[in-house]
């Protein structure tokens, strides 16, 4: 048994460009059972562009879960008229693991927040809009890392995540490993950047990087 996720990040209310992606999987893959959206769905817009953009994806992929970027509004957990599933904080039960968020650039992982990750006997998927520290996922064009200390430390101190999925840095498009745990950070949808990843029962994640003009 395995699970098929599409991971998309940095929309950035490109609209053309997220549908022809969503066109183009039907070349790639005969069915997805998950979307994953790590942020920055919109470009600084607002309540109702974040709204189009995620029933979009949901018209495909109807279960769809996300947090949000820097460049997202503000809003409450359950506020949106979407079926897409604000993870922010919450842990979600999937087929046979769990997922839980921590949304914007700068998220405060604080001990109330971390708790949530034992309160699921599951291993974890964590989604995040910036990738963990020092990693492949956040090395920004003048060979600088810039993600987060407390979401490396976060996945350094809790061994079952077993999954980091992140977007912010769109120079940095990645599937690599940090002491066992695999990160993904599919690049930015803005020029044409997807991934899907297959996880397998036994943890393990394969899965590839796409960019929709090379297809």
């Amino acid at each position: 048994m395995s699970v098929k996720i599409l991971v998309l990040a940095d929309i950035h209310n490109q609209e053309i460009t997220l549908s022809n992606i969503l066109q183009s999987l039907e070349k790639i893959s005969d069915h997805l059972d998950y979307c994953v959206i790590a942020g920055d769905i919109t470009n600084f817009g607002t309540v109702q562009d974040l709204e189009n953009m995620l029933n979009l994806i949901v018209m495909q992929i109807p279960k769809t879960f996300y947090v949000v970027g820097n460049c997202d509004p503000l809003i409450s957990k359950n506020s949106l008229n979407s079926d897409a599933i604000n993870v922010d904080a919450k842990v979600y039960e999937m087929e046979f693991f769990s997922i839980i968020g921590f949304g914007t650039d700068k998220p405060i992982l604080d001990k109330r927040k971390i708790k949530k990750l034992h309160r699921t006997n599951k291993q974890v998927c964590l989604l995040t809009h910036t990738p963990p520290f020092n990693t492949s996922a956040d090395m920004e064009s003048l060979n600088r890392h810039t993600g987060s200390k407390q979401i490396r430390e976060c996945i350094e101190k809790n061994n079952n995540i077993f999954l980091s999925i992140s977007g912010h840095i769109h120079d940095s498009p990645t599937i690599s490993k940090m002491n066992g745990c695999t990160i993904v950070n599919p690049g930015s949808v803005t020029t044409g950047n997807f991934a899907i990843i297959d996880v397998q029962t036994n943890f393990k994640v394969k899965g590839q990087i796409y960019n929709l003009h090379e297809l």
